[in-house]
């Protein structure tokens, strides 16, 4: 028997990646039938089938997912041995697959990235904007810059930086419905909550070592953040944000810190990629590019 080559292999994880054969064609850069023969050629090599066929969509069967499983981290190993060759030579180049969290990246990030593509003209950047936390390895993304708590011990992280959250609200909402002076004074108070927030609908304070936990309630919930300071600008309660999100509205006035003698969790800011023996070129100078935005940048506690 034969080998499986290197591009039946790169087309096995594309489709299984990309859910369809038409999306794997297109970020291979072949058509749709190159890629039926090339699974097609695998799959009688190996004398078994790798994927379940439909009309809507292309999956794994039990077999491609225990082969995939394997050949992922040697089709790894052979890109990271031409990356590092590469950029000895020529510097870093290849494409970047980032996730990036919605409202920061737009605001922190997004206007700087045309700045990272000319540093390093060899690199092409597909940035994916999204809250939801990715599946790096089973996705295919390079890295993700993640805030708040991580809990996938699979992947490496680096702290960026730290951001404080704040509690706000709009001055015309805290005339006509009170300032709280304590947190249980919230009981009675419209909280916008970010349901991206992992775990209970509390939120904690803290003041000289003690915590106070309150299990806010409100009228409007989003997994979206910028809706709910939208809404607080408006008057119709207060938002549990972040410093980066919320600073330039308080600034501005728009907004109003509640409760400032009290303390809420801090966020860390991470960038996060899959562990491997050597970082790959491309990643190291985005992750490195990232921390220098975030040092100069004013919510930065780090």
């Amino acid at each position: 028997m034969k080998d499986a080559t290197l591009s039946e292999l790169t087309a096995l994880v594309a489709v299984a990646r990309k859910g369809s054969l038409t999306a794997a064609a297109e970020h291979l850069g072949i058509s749709v039938g190159a890629v039926s023969r090339r699974l097609a050629g695998l799959e009688a090599r190996l004398g078994v089938r790798l994927l379940n066929r439909s009309t809507r969509a292309v999956r794994l069967s039990a077999a491609g997912e225990t082969y995939l499983s394997r050949v992922v981290p040697a089709l790894e190993a052979i890109t990271e041995a031409g990356e590092l060759v590469r950029a000895q030579t020529l510097g870093p180049s290849g494409e970047i697959r980032v996730s990036l969290p919605v409202n920061f990246g737009r605001a922190h990030l997004a206007p700087r990235l045309p700045e990272f593509l000319m540093r390093y003209p060899e690199v092409h950047l597909d940035a994916q904007f999204e809250d939801r936390f990715v599946d790096l390895v089973a996705e295919g993304f390079d890295l993700a810059i993640r805030i708040g708590r991580l809990d996938d011990s699979r992947l490496v992280a680096r702290r960026l930086a730290s951001d404080r959250r704040v509690l706000v609200a709009s001055p015309a909402y805290l005339e006509s419905a009170g300032r709280p002076r304590h947190p249980r004074d919230l009981l009675a108070h419209q909280c916008l909550h970010y349901t991206n927030f992992r775990g209970p609908v509390v939120w904690s304070f803290h003041k000289a070592g003690k915590q106070v936990d309150i299990p806010v309630r409100g009228r409007f919930t989003s997994n979206y953040g910028l809706p709910l300071t939208m809404a607080a600008e408006q008057g119709q309660g207060l938002v549990h944000s972040a410093m980066s999100l919320v600073g330039e509205a308080i600034r501005d006035g728009r907004l109003v810190e509640v409760l400032p003698g009290w303390r809420l969790p801090e966020i860390g800011i991470h960038a996060v990629y899959p562990g491997r023996k050597h970082v790959p070129e491309k990643v190291r100078v985005f992750i490195d590019f990232v921390a220098e935005i975030l040092n100069g940048a004013a919510f930065n506690r780090a």
